[in-house]
This record gives structure tokens, sequence and C-alpha cells, in this order.
């Protein structure tokens, strides 16, 4: 591993790894037929904006006249229909999985970093056949606490045995640079997730990338002195 420069990738999935912005986005309105009929449904762009959030805190910021009875009901009714719809139209961005068996074979270990429910992200990746890729699955289950916290960021680094000074995370939200940086760890943004590249650097991330496979040199063969923008 002489030439690793990061022991351990961490990765968002939403907007980094895989373009599921179309089924969340009819997921969210399904839902939001079903528990608030016939109000204005948001936009797309706004609803992608709110991608990374927890559901309980994306049906209040979308504006809607929330109580425990009808957040119960949004997160639920959304589960139980992305659940079924979760693949539709899904899939990996493009060199996402080259990117992935390079860092592999370097010896990196990979983990997954996300506010999807466990279960369904594990599902996610073994629908798409990159499960094999990942040395930790950290999701969203109950009691666990969400990014921004440094929280999952630590668990999954205490999982995979590398210290957050010889790791990256990888993600498309400020959610993903928050969370990382306040666990001590490097942060590479995309740009071609859910969040335009000027709202990312406005939080500083160390790497900013319009390609997933500029994410291999980073690693394997870029140094880490300076922050650097890959255009």
């Amino acid at each position: 591993m002489a030439n690793v420069n990061y022991h351990a990738v961490l990765f968002d999935l939403d907007g980094t790894l895989v373009d599921s912005g179309r089924d969340i986005i009819d997921s969210i309105r399904f839902t939001l037929d079903q528990v608030f009929p016939g109000r204005n449904k948001p936009s797309d762009e706004e609803i992608l904006l709110m991608v990374g959030r927890p559901l309980e805190s994306i049906v209040c910021e979308l504006g809607y006249p929330v109580d425990d009875e009808n957040t119960r009901r949004f997160v639920d009714t959304y589960r139980c229909y992305y659940a079924q719809h979760y693949n539709d139209s899904t899939k990996p961005y493009p060199g996402v999985e080259a990117m992935l068996q390079d860092l592999k074979s370097a010896g990196v270990k990979l983990g997954l970093v996300t506010t999807k429910h466990q279960t369904q992200a594990e599902l996610t990746l073994a629908g798409l056949g990159l499960a094999g890729y990942f040395n930790d699955v950290y999701g969203w289950d109950e009691g666990r606490k969400h990014k921004p916290d440094p929280e999952p960021v630590r668990v999954s680094l205490s999982r995979i045995q590398v210290a957050p000074e010889l790791a990256l995370m990888v993600g498309d939200a400020e959610l993903d640079i928050q969370s990382a940086t306040a666990a001590g760890v490097d942060t590479c943004a995309v740009t071609y997730g859910f969040r335009p590249a000027w709202f990312l650097k406005s939080f500083n991330p160390c790497f900013l990338v319009a390609r997933s496979a500029d994410i291999v040199p980073i690693v394997i063969s870029v140094g880490r002195d300076e922050p650097r923008f890959v255009a």
C-alpha cells in the first residue's frame, strides 16, 4: 500500500454512488398524496435538496403541517412504497463500479455511511451488484444518530479499524462534509449528485470532483498536503 494516501474511503449512497433521484422523487410524491391529499407538491429540485436528511425532517422542511401522527404516517408510507420501487430507475453513476474496483484492488477498505434505512441500503447495493465491494455498511436504524452528527463516520471507521486521519469521506451533500469534518476525516464532495458545486464549495471540502473516476487518484496517488479541486 505504498502509494495509498487513504487506507479507507467512506461513501454516501444516494447522489454519490447511485442515481436514485427519480425513485426518491416518485416515492415522496406518492407519500405526500397519501398523507396530505389535495395540497400543492414541491418541485423535483426542492425534493432533491432534501435527500440525505432524515425522513422526519424532510416532511417538515418541505413545509407541511406535521404532528406526531402525520410524521409517523409519512415515514411508514414512504418506506413501504420505496421498498417496492427503490430499483425502478436507480442505477450506479457512470464509472462508479470501476472506481470501487480500483480502490478495492489497491487494498483500500470501503465503507458506506447513509441515512437510508440499513436494510434498504443493503438491498440497494445488492440489487445493483455493488455489495461485494464494501467492508461495512452503516445505515439508519432505530436509536442511531444521523449525519451531520459525527457518530456514523466514527462507528464505521471503528468497525473497519482505520483511524480518522487515514480515511476520506465522499458525498454529494453538506451533511457528509459536516459529519466527516466533525469526526476528523478528510472530505471529497462530488458535483454530479443532488447538490450544486457552488453550494458544496461553501462547506470547504478538501476535494471537489465532477466524476467518480477523479476519486481514484486522490486516494492512491495524490498527495494530501493541500486541499485540491478537480474540475
